[in-house]
Order: structure tokens, then sequence, then C-alpha cells
């Protein structure tokens, strides 16, 4: 039988003090605190184990981290019975998602939630969220992270024109200063290497030849050499860690910031919610010029890139393809799989072909196959959301009439009427001398009290039509899919729109992540 009390603290940014050597930012601390003196608090969990999961520096708006798959993962093996949160903010900001789980996930699972500032115990709601309340604060949460989130971009943007770095990391080759976490100064290890590298193209050695030699001699790609640094985070997976490849160095001779240049704003995020970033066109790009120590001149650096074998980049930088992008990746590495030459007909992974010793070697899948397996899977998802519209429509219908939120409000509005009509006619019978004192008082208080309760229907109800408003949104723009219906070839384009990634587990299977999955799973398990 499940035993383990699973404690669950996140936060979106790490603090300042994990710059002085903390293991971990305050507020961890403070949540952890908060939630160790609930738990200890309460007789019921006397005897049970406690196990702690932890985000630090983890967003809320996605699902994807490492301590809450961790959790989610042992709560599907049974071995947890009871999640404490701090509030539900912490499980996460998107309120389509954390009802989900509220509702459907946790509730089929066995596992119990409680909040500790929200007062929610998902026991003393037989695995509902609480009705209103919980799904209003749900969605403020989200609203606020959108606020967010537009407030933070306009203060990067303001160091961005600064000439500030604002990695949350240095630049390879280079560290972030002591003195000014904003500034870079030379690394000089790393910086070793990059200029070696900007020599060899110089010597007009091809990029190919350039890897074999560094994968040769073992040099540390950019992400190992974060690790080897101390770096606390392992967002880079065994085989992105592995080696180099010729877009390693690519993009080492093309980055200006060696030069001494701040070079911002290549990217942005596609939305506020996106987890994918799309190119910025380069006249976009906020370039200050000669804000550090350079590790090559100016001079090396136009010599390096006028060597620079430069493939087509004409698609590439048209603006109309910059979502184009190909979900085609692998699962070990995350880069996005290409045919080895124009006979191949197999794509690869080209981190494996480029080091012995990476899993990526493995990852290949015939061009054809997969494109149309991503055609077929496409035009199955719309037929099915197609079904599913169609059920939905008819059970909106059986639930329009009466119980719809407007109709309810616009009742409650007129028995409010009713009620100040009353009270005003009781309070001139009483004046007349027509109603003693007693008998107006209180009926007086009965009607002020059902005027309250009317109120707070009145707010839940427009609550609910505000939820439901933005439920509405996001399931149009997942019902989208349905115009792929009679969907024949594949178009980089539409796989982009509709597809988030496609790994390739191995020639004969796909991992696929829709962009509105978590909508698309919610449409199928109401059905």
């Amino acid at each position: 039988m499940a035993d383990i009390v699973a404690m669950y603290i996140r936060i979106s940014l790490e603090d300042d003090d994990l710059q002085n050597g903390k293991a971990e930012s305050n507020s961890i601390t403070n949540q952890r605190e908060l939630i160790s003196t609930f738990i200890l608090g309460k007789d019921e969990f006397s005897g049970c184990r406690i196990k702690e999961f932890f985000d630090d520096g983890f967003t809320g708006r996605n699902f994807d981290r490492p301590g809450f798959q961790g959790m989610i993962t042992e709560c599907r093996a049974g071995n947890i019975k009871c999640i404490v949160v701090k509030d539900l903010s912490r499980l996460g900001r998107n309120y389509v998602e954390v009802g989900n789980l509220l509702e459907q996930l946790f509730p089929f699972l066995g596992v119990r939630v409680i909040s500790i500032n929200d007062n929610y115990d998902s026991d003393a709601f037989n695995g509902q969220t609480g009705g209103i309340d919980v799904a209003f604060k749900n969605l403020v949460y989200n609203l606020y992270s959108r606020d967010l989130s537009q407030k933070v971009k306009s203060a990067v943007t303001t160091r961005m024109k600064r000439g500030e770095y604002i990695g949350p990391f240095g630049l390879f080759g280079y560290k972030k200063s002591p003195t000014d976490i904003h500034k870079l100064v030379v690394d000089d290890d790393a910086a070793a290497i990059v200029r070696r590298i900007f020599l060899m193209v110089i010597d007009n050695m091809p990029r190919r030849e350039i890897v074999k030699i560094l994968n040769e001699e073992n040099v540390p790609t950019p992400a190992v050499y974060k690790q080897r640094k101390g770096c606390t985070r392992d967002w880079f997976p065994d085989g992105k860690k592995g080696g180099w490849n010729t877009s390693m160095i690519a993009k080492i001779i093309r980055d200006e910031r060696y030069a001494g240049h701040m070079v911002s704003h290549k990217k942005e995020y596609e939305s506020f919610d996106s987890k994918h970033q799309i190119a910025v066109d380069k006249s976009d790009w906020i370039i200050i010029r000669n804000t550090h120590e350079a590790i090559v001149t100016q001079e090396e650096f136009d010599r390096a890139n006028a060597n620079m074998r430069y493939v087509s980049r004409g698609k590439k930088d048209n603006p109309a393809n910059k979502k184009n992008f190909s979900v085609i990746i692998c699962p070990h590495c995350g880069l996005t799989l290409r045919l080895g030459n124009k006979k191949d007909i197999y794509m690869y992974c080209p981190t494996g072909r480029n080091h012995n010793d990476s899993p990526c070697q493995n990852v290949r899948i015939r061009k054809d196959v997969v494109e149309s397996t991503l055609v077929k899977l496409v035009r199955n998802q719309a037929e099915m959301l197609v079904t599913a519209e169609k059920i939905l429509k008819q059970k909106k219908e059986k639930c329009s009439g009466q119980n719809q939120p407007e109709v309810i409000i616009k009742r409650l509005q007129a028995e409010m009427k009713k009620l100040e009509s009353s009270k005003i006619a009781d309070y001139e019978s009483y004046k007349a001398g027509k109603m003693e004192r007693e008998a107006f008082t209180e009926k007086k208080a009965l009607i002020d009290t059902r005027k309250q309760e009317i109120l707070s229907a009145i707010d839940e109800m427009e609550a609910k039509l505000l939820i439901e408003d933005e439920e509405q949104r996001q399931y149009q723009d997942a019902f989208e899919i349905k115009k792929y219906i009679h969907l024949e070839k594949y178009d980089k384009a539409v796989m982009a729109a509709l597809i988030l990634k496609a790994e390739v587990v191995d020639e004969n299977r796909l991992n696929v992540v829709w962009k509105h999955q978590d909508i698309y799973e919610k449409i199928f398990s109401i059905l």
C-alpha cells in the first residue's frame, strides 16, 4: 500500500543567493519549511514516509520539469498517496492543464492533493476541483503568468539595448563577471578552444575535418564544458553532450560576440506559453559594438567568415519560412534529422554521424516512411476531432437552456429586482403602521441574506463564463487541425503548426507530441 506523502516545490527563477554558493534558493527553503510543518502537524500522516520533489528555476507554464515528472512517475507506480504543495500555482500556471490534473489524472491514480494556501483538499471534493473558486484561481495564475511574461520581456529588451548579457550561463569562451552578471569576461580554457576553431577555419580547413579532429582529441563541447565547470543543470541529454558537429563550428564562427560585440534578440518565443523559439530576422537583432573583450580580432572574424563554406540559406532567410522548422528530431540530442546526401533515402541524426560513441548513431529512418506516417497521423487526428466536435455539440445542446450561465445570471438578476421591490414595499408597510417592527426586521434580514447569496452566485457564473470563453479560445486553436483532414502531401509548415516534435525512436516507431496535446487529451477524456 502506498504510504508516501510527496512534497512538491517549484520556483521559476534562480535567486541571486545561488551566485554565492548556496545549493538552492531561499524560496525553495521557505516552501520546504511551510510544507514540512503542515505535514508534521497532521496526525493522519504519522508513520508515512515523506519524499521531496522540487524544480528550481523551471517555469510553471508547462510540465516539462524533472522533479514534477519524477513525481508523476511515482504516482503512476502507486507509490504516492498524497501530494502537498504551497499553492496550486506550484503545480502549474496553465489553468486548463492543472484542472486536468486535479479532476482527472490524480483521481484516476488515487492520489490526494492538498494546497495549503488555497485551503484545498481533494478528499473534500471527491476528485473535483472544489467548484469555481479553485478553477478561477487557476485562471488568475495563468493570466498572472501572461502579464509577468510581458513585464520580463520588456525588462530584458532594455538590458539588451544597453549591451548587457542576459543569458543564464556565460557564452562558451566566456564566463560571467563576478562583479556584474550582465558582463562577460574571457574564460581562458574555453577561449583557447574557440580561438583554435577560428584559426582552423582561417586556414581553410573543412568543417568536417575540424569536427573529426576535435572529437578524436576529446575536446569538450560547450555543453560538456559547462558541466565540468560546475553547471548543476542537466539540460543536455547524453547524445548532445557527446561530440562536435559541423553546425556547432558554424555557430561559433558566425557569432559576432567572439569579436567583442554583444548580439541579442536573435530568437524569440512564438507566444508567452510556447516552448518553441523562432528565429528573428537579422534586421531586428540588437547589436551593440565593443561591449567586452574579444577572443578574436575583427580581421580574424571577417577572414574566418569569408572562408566559411556557406550552405544555401535562401529558404531559411525568407521570413515566410521562419516557422517552417522540421519536427523530425533525435530523441537523444534533440537535433533535427537530415539526409546524408542527395542519394540517401534515410534521414540521420548529425550528432551520430560525427561521433561514433553517441547513441544518436543508431537513429535513422526512411524519409518517405516518416513523412507519409506523419501525414496519416494528421489526417487521423483531424478525423477524430471532427467526430469529437459533433459529440461535444450534441452534449452542449442537451445542457443548453436553463442550465446555461447566461440564463442563470438573468434569472438571478430578475430575482434580485423582485427582492428589492419586496424590501421597499415592506418598508412602506412598516412606515404606514401595517407591519410590526419585529416582522419587518426579520423579513429584511432574510431578504439581505438571500441578496448576498444571489450576488455570490452571479459572481460565480460570471467567473465560469470567463473560464469557458478562455477554454473556447483554446479549443478553437486546437481544432485548427480539422482543415487538414484531407492532407495528401507532407508539408513542413503544416507539421510545424500542428506538431511539437516527432521523435524517431527507431526505424519503425515515432513518438509524436502535438502542440495542443493537453487540449486533445481533455476532449477525448470528456468523451
